[in-house]
């Protein structure tokens, strides 16, 4: 029996010694997580200004229309005029919905050459009443054409 004695005092001192300490509840506190917001600064690169829009070249009077000689042959007939200035490579451009793009020929005008000139473009003939978006090329760059009526200006640094 006395090994149970032991036991049970054994037992009896684990017990009263969780319930001796006193509860405090500074000891025991659990702190709630806060949530910060913080507002974080867009990562906009700062635009720098690029040269003010110029106008390049000015197309008028595109009409377009079956050859007179042919059924077959479906062109576009204008005219291009640039500003005075020194002597360019002047091209016009036409691009349709399917990004086929059709081609006037090469023109020098400015400096000692004139500044206007004639234009014709040959497009395919399944491309008749549609209307195709008008580039013009003066030396090695393209520059779009916007129109206002009958008549178009292509403007360099242009969004």
């Amino acid at each position: 029996m006395r090994p149970y004695f032991i036991l049970l005092l054994v037992l009896a001192v684990l017990l009263t010694a969780g319930c001796v300490e006193e509860y405090t509840p500074d000891t025991n506190v659990t702190t709630a997580q806060t949530v910060v917001t913080t507002t974080v600064p867009a990562n906009t690169p700062v635009q720098t200004p690029g040269p003010a829009p110029a106008e390049m070249a000015y197309l008028s009077n595109i009409q377009c229309a079956v050859g007179d000689r042919s059924e077959a042959a479906y062109h576009c007939n204008g005219n291009i005029r640039i500003r005075s200035g020194p002597s360019n490579e002047v091209q016009v451009i036409a691009r349709y919905a399917d990004n086929n793009t059709f081609h006037s020929g090469t023109f020098d005008l400015g400096g000692n050459n004139p500044t206007s000139y004639p234009f014709a473009i040959f497009p395919d003939l399944k491309y008749q009443g549609q209307n195709p978006d008008y580039f013009v090329k003066v030396d090695k760059t393209w520059y779009p054409v916007f129109w206002s009526g009958n008549y178009g200006v292509a403007w360099s640094n242009r969004g």
